[in-house]
């Protein structure tokens, strides 16, 4: 049987009614991160997992942060599709409440409908639809939803992968967009620059060190400063935010003391001590042309190293075949961002990113997803699954 075939089987199985039904589900339940309290969803996780015939396990390092672990069958490869349950902070903005949510002109509104409940219920349909078809698989498929994910994934994945679950193959479809798979993503460094300075009088500044000002020499061209270092050319050049800064006591006193807070991202093929070094390097330079520059580096705080999935692997190849098969084109790229895929490569489970996004509304007033979007991916999710298990 071919992969149109394939398809074919899985979509003539598909209940769009019941994903939507899932959905709105999901959604009116409110797991807010923080607290997050996903406990909230444990009578309709335990009711999806018994329509799709999964074997559960709850996998919690706080009870009312649980993961939920569906497994159907037991063979060899294993593949995991991933979603998370809880949701950012609704904010303000919206037409209507952001828990009670709607359907208009061919999409789902409501907190959650993208990040990441719409693709929870796309999976959970595409792979109802793939065991109602009735194609036989050897291998074992695990649907999974997980906890704190907005909030770093401490008691979600980095949490059941702590605990031993490591799939053969993941999907997490957090990421990307319709049209777009995410096989890399960036590392991220977070740190300070402290500049110090010489406290003086506001009314006679020459007397003094401006600690602000010199430390604004160096982040002024953060923008656009080239690392000038070699990387996996499949990703986009390093870049520097300066996210916070600080200094000073008051307007009529010379800052003594200034600090930025910096966010550097950067590609396979550099390392944390690679991009250090260089905006060292770049202060010593600065302290060449002013002597009275002192700025030091401080200690990072956030680290996650890059990755990339290799071409050669059988996920790609899955996701490539059916995506070309059934006439949904798709790019395979990177990203500057992080999801739950760059805990799992880092573990040895390589995992490809791929959402039902077109119109990027996450964690936006009036978030929403299309309905065929996400039927589309349910379906490509499923049939990408049952290549690597059949």
């Amino acid at each position: 049987m071919n992969i149109n075939e394939i398809a074919d089987r899985i979509s003539s199985n598909f209940d769009r009614k019941k994903m939507i039904d899932f959905l709105f589900s999901l959604i009116e339940v409110e797991t807010v991160n923080p607290p997050g309290d996903e406990y909230l969803l444990h009578d309709l996780m335990m009711k999806c997992m018994k329509d799709l015939g999964a074997e559960v396990e709850i996998v919690s390092k706080d009870e009312k942060r649980p993961n939920y672990i569906g497994r159907i069958g037991n063979g060899y490869p294993s593949v995991a599709i991933i979603s998370h349950i809880d949701v950012v902070p609704p904010g303000e903005g919206w037409t209507q409440h952001p828990f009670q949510p709607y359907e208009k002109d061919g999409k789902v509104y409501g907190r959650g409908a993208i990040d990441n409940k719409g693709p929870l219920a796309a999976s959970w349909a595409g792979i109802k639809a793939l065991i109602k078809s009735g194609l036989e698989f050897k291998g074992t498929i695990y649907f999974c939803a997980v906890s704190d994910e907005e909030m770093g994934s401490h008691y979600g994945v980095e949490y059941i992968v702590e605990k031993g679950f490591k799939p053969d193959y993941a999907i997490v479809p957090d990421s990307g967009s319709i049209d777009k798979a995410i096989i890399g993503e960036k590392g991220a460094a977070w740190f300070e620059l402290k500049s110090y300075g010489k406290q003086s009088h506001g009314s006679t500044p020459s007397l003094g060190i401006n600690a602000i000002v010199k430390l604004s020499k160096l982040i002024s061209d953060f923008e656009t400063f080239d690392f000038n270092l070699k990387y996996d050319p499949r990703f986009t050049p390093p870049t520097i935010n300066v996210g916070m800064i600080s200094g000073g006591n008051a307007p009529n006193i010379v800052a003594s003391r200034c600090k930025a807070t910096l966010d550097v991202r950067y590609p396979v093929g550099l390392t944390e001590d690679m991009i250090l070094k260089r905006i060292s390097d770049q202060i010593d330079v600065l302290k060449k042309e002013d002597k009275d520059v002192s700025i030091k580096l401080g200690e990072v705080t956030t680290r996650h190293l890059p990755h990339i999935v290799e071409s050669s692997s059988k996920l790609i190849d899955a996701f490539k075949n059916v995506a070309e098969e059934i006439s949904m084109p798709i790019n395979f790229e990177t990203s500057a961002g992080i999801t739950v895929a760059k805990i799992l490569n880092l573990n040895g489970v390589p995992a490809i990113a791929h959402s039902p996004d077109s119109d990027q509304t996450w964690h936006m007033s009036d978030e929403y997803v299309r309905i065929k979007n996400l039927e589309k991916c349910a379906i490509l999710w499923a049939s990408v699954i049952y290549e690597l298990v059949k």
